[in-house]
């Protein structure tokens, strides 16, 4: 059977995901998948890539032809790096391979979050005007001779 390692994508308009698979390279584009492999979400900063390593190489062993994208997914991986050097699919430490952004950090969207402190409180008075609402309130007596004595000036 050929076999292709292809994106599939899904997702929302303008909000693409894709799944990394296996399928029958005689079918379409709308065809079943024999096998998930992994993931890729090219929304987030960094893009995330999760592979199952093992299964990648395994397909990989049998003959499957990865699509240009996926060929460059595996580069940035390693997994195309193992298959080269003829790695064994069943002696590999961590079958899983995700390179992208902390788990904290996951969201899809390339903006960034807003932060979850409230911002601060503007002052309600530039702090000229605070100055002189003390000199009033410490001498209100002061400043009523002041109004009437320049009031007598003229």
């Amino acid at each position: 059977m050929a076999t292709t390692i292809r994106l599939k994508r899904r997702g929302a308009k303008k909000a693409a995901t894709f799944r990394i698979i296996v399928t029958d390279s005689r079918e379409g584009t709308a065809g079943a998948s024999i096998e998930r492999l992994g993931l890729y979400n090219p929304r987030t900063q960094p893009s995330l890539v999760r592979i199952d390593a093992a299964r990648t190489l395994h397909w990989l062993n049998e003959g499957a032809q990865p699509t240009d994208t996926v060929r460059s997914l595996l580069r940035k991986t390693g997994v195309w790096k193992q298959f080269h050097e003829g790695v064994d699919p069943g002696s590999l430490e961590t079958a899983i391979v995700e390179i992208g952004p902390p788990p904290g950090q996951r969201g899809t969207s390339q903006r960034p979050k807003p932060s979850a402190e409230a911002p601060p409180e503007p002052d309600p008075e530039p702090p000229a005007a605070e100055a002189a609402t003390e000199a009033e309130a410490a001498a209100p007596g002061d400043a009523a001779e002041a109004a009437a004595d320049a009031g007598d000036e003229d």
